[in-house]
């Protein structure tokens, strides 16, 4: 029998109705978000990282996987906990596409809950009542999940690291507001409850830093929210607190630092820089406010310098900011504190340490737009308005959504595959020579030969000393020049087919360069018997390019000629006999030839001891050749002890693969 209504308890009801609010608030966001986003699984992988991140790299799924994970810095980020996640697709999965893209979304449906209750809890402490904190948390997860300028995070396979930082990240965020509140509570086992609280939220950020180091900033902003709105007191005790995560914040830096390949200053100057550093926010900003003509690349400059112009303009647009921030201080001191927190984690990326080659990355804003959201979520909860005002509000946030939900609907069109990525930023940016050139590398792969030269040849437009797309160009007008040759031979129109033949040879100005070319390019075929033919002509009349030599001996070695790719590696090393890799490939042949005729241990001996001190000991390949040389002259002894030495320098490096290859000669060795 239920309880007299007077006997009801109105807390329990209040409770219960608040919960039910929640429910539906974040139900709704993530039906919203999930169509707005829907089409990403549709979407294929494209080639820009995910070939050599995901579709191509061997380690994942491979029993090696965790310790390679925690030693790698491949693609210069340290980021293990993102192979890992890579890895379980994998295994999962397979290397398929709506599965990686699945989880991508379904770690930014899972971060817009998350925003959702960062933003609760932060305007509980802020003072607002609970109607106007659940308006400020569901328009801050709103604004942060519809958004077209995350799309990027969201629909590129290889930037999933972006997507799982920030989740560990609010969670240990969340944790760390569970540590202020214990911490200022009285009852009994309420300091050991604050110091599990605050165990837990440095986990989390470590684990968010081994996602990918994004948050460099967040001990900052936790010191912002201790001043408002937790208002706590900044003494001494609450700087100590921050030290751990100070720590792991410095550590992830060198571990970044390490792994990435930044610019130098004759590269990219200070006043360049400055720039960059200057105007970033605000071009950030500009792209949250009008998400239009988003961009999958904003490229360098071809030759970065101090522009004054956009500096000057970036200096004032700070100084205003700066006043305005201190003239709020005392009405609204969030908006100071929120700026402050938006630079501490724009900073890292902003573009004064720049490596890589793009300027700005809408990827790059994922973390920081949490700030935004919550800002603004925060400002449209305190506004005070009549009832009619209050309905033409609802109905333009509810268009706002539509538009944004539409904007991103149509931005994840882009991301279908590399062919209309490419487009889009090309068509953006005509001067965009890394989106003309990775789109001449989709059309070429899709067959679509004609506007794939097109495209190299607007990329040489662009930088004429841009050497793979020359390369390649060369490449396909060889082929089709030899498939025109190679048909018109078919029909008997020889005379044509010797001219055909010849504009393959006379690509390059030097008909010697387009003979290699034309003969790598039988090898990777696997055409070896012609490009043996054709590489031993550009050879003998004298190739220049080390890669010809190369290509001729493991042309000759794999059509059963060993003792001609010996003697073309003979005559290559006497004519350049400062080029340790060619040397290196001598000794390997005739340490490991099977014919007794070829094979000749003592030279190779010699070879290898030569070329291990010119490198230092540092090679664990060459250590491997030196461990076979050895073990060709019957040293088996020291051809175990040098494989040995040479698996453990390679485990150094962090190549695991190479290590577990010279092992295994070394366990030969020792049988």
């Amino acid at each position: 029998m239920a309880p007299p209504r007077a006997l009801r308890n109105p807390r329990s009801a209040n409770r219960s109705r608040a919960s039910w609010g929640h429910a539906w608030s974040i139900g709704g966001l993530l039906v919203v978000t999930a169509l707005a986003f829907s089409r990403v699984v549709q979407n294929g992988f494209v080639n820009w990282d995910d070939p050599a991140a995901i579709l191509n790299n061997q380690h994942l799924g491979a029993p090696d996987t965790v310790p390679w994970a925690f030693t790698t810095t491949f693609m210069e980020h340290y980021q293990p906990l993102a192979w890992l996640t890579w890895s379980a697709v994998k295994t999962s999965f397979g290397l398929r596409a709506d599965a990686f893209h699945a989880i991508s979304l379904a770690g930014h449906l899972v971060n817009s809950v998350l925003v959702y209750l960062v933003a609760f809890r932060l305007t509980a402490r802020a003072g607002l009542d609970r109607r106007s904190r659940g308006i400020a948390a569901i328009a801050a997860a709103a604004l942060f999940a519809i958004h077209p300028e995350h799309v990027e995070a969201v629909a590129w396979a290889s930037a999933l690291p972006y997507v799982l930082s920030l989740g560990v990240l609010l969670l240990a965020f969340l944790a760390y507001l569970n540590y202020a509140d214990a911490t200022g509570a009285q009852q009994p086992g309420d300091r050991a409850r604050a110091r599990a609280w605050l165990i837990v939220s440095l986990c989390g950020y470590a684990a968010s830093l081994l996602c990918r180091a994004n948050a460099i900033g967040f001990p900052l902003v936790l010191l912002m929210v201790d001043i408002y709105p937790l208002r706590r007191r900044i003494r001494a005790a609450v700087l100590v607190e921050k030290l751990p995560f100070l720590l792991l914040a410095v550590a992830a830096s060198v571990a970044e630092s390490r792994a990435r390949e930044i610019a130098s200053l004759q590269d990219v100057s200070v006043g360049a820089r400055m720039t960059m550093a200057l105007t970033a926010p605000f071009i950030y900003l500009a792209r949250t406010l009008v998400p239009i003509r988003l961009s999958p690349l904003d490229p360098l400059p071809i030759a970065p310098s101090l522009e004054w112009g956009p500096l000057v303009i970036g200096l004032i647009g700070l100084a205003a900011i700066a006043a305005l921030a201190w003239k709020l201080r005392r009405r609204w001191p969030a908006f100071a504190l929120a700026v402050c927190a938006y630079a501490a984690m724009l900073a890292p990326v902003a573009g004064l340490t720049p490596s890589g080659v793009q300027a700005t990355a809408d990827r790059y804003m994922y973390l920081p737009a949490v700030i935004i959201a919550i800002v603004a979520g925060t400002a449209a909860a305190r506004l005070r308005l009549s009832r009619r005002a209050g309905i033409v509000a609802c109905l333009l946030a509810t268009a706002v959504i539509a538009v944004l939900a539409v904007l991103t609907w149509r931005q994840i069109g882009w991301w279908r595959d590399s062919i209309t990525l490419w487009t889009r930023a090309a068509d953006l940016d005509p001067r965009n020579d890394i989106a003309t050139y990775n789109l001449a590398i989709a059309l070429a792969e899709a067959g679509r030969e004609d506007e794939a030269m097109s495209r190299y040849e607007e990329t040489l437009r662009l930088v004429p000393d841009h050497g793979l797309a020359r390369k390649n160009l060369t490449l396909m007008k060889a082929a089709r020049a030899e498939r025109d040759g190679d048909r018109l031979a078919t029909a008997g129109r020889l005379d044509e087919a010797s001219a055909q033949y010849a504009d393959a040879l006379a690509l390059d100005s030097k008909r010697l360069h387009a003979r290699a070319a034309r003969g790598i390019l039988l090898m990777r075929r696997g055409r070896l018997a012609e490009a043996a033919t054709e590489l031993r002509v550009a050879f003998d009349a004298g190739a220049q390019d080390a890669e010809v030599p190369n290509a001729l001996a493991f042309a000759l070695l794999e059509t059963g000629r060993p003792a001609e790719a010996v003697a073309v590696l003979r005559t290559v090393v006497a004519r350049h006999p400062d080029d340790v890799s060619l040397a290196h490939n001598l000794a390997r042949l005739l340490a490991t030839a099977s014919d007794p005729r070829v094979r000749d241990g003592a030279l190779a001996l010699r070879m290898a001891l030569d070329i291990r001190d010119r490198t230092g000991g540092r090679d664990p390949r060459v250590l491997d050749t030196l461990a076979a040389a050895y073990a060709a002259v019957g040293r088996f002894d020291l051809a175990r002890q040098t494989a040995a030495e040479g698996a453990t320098r390679a485990r150094d490096l962090g190549d695991l693969e190479t290590a577990n290859q010279i092992a295994a000669h070394a366990r030969s060795y020792a049988r």
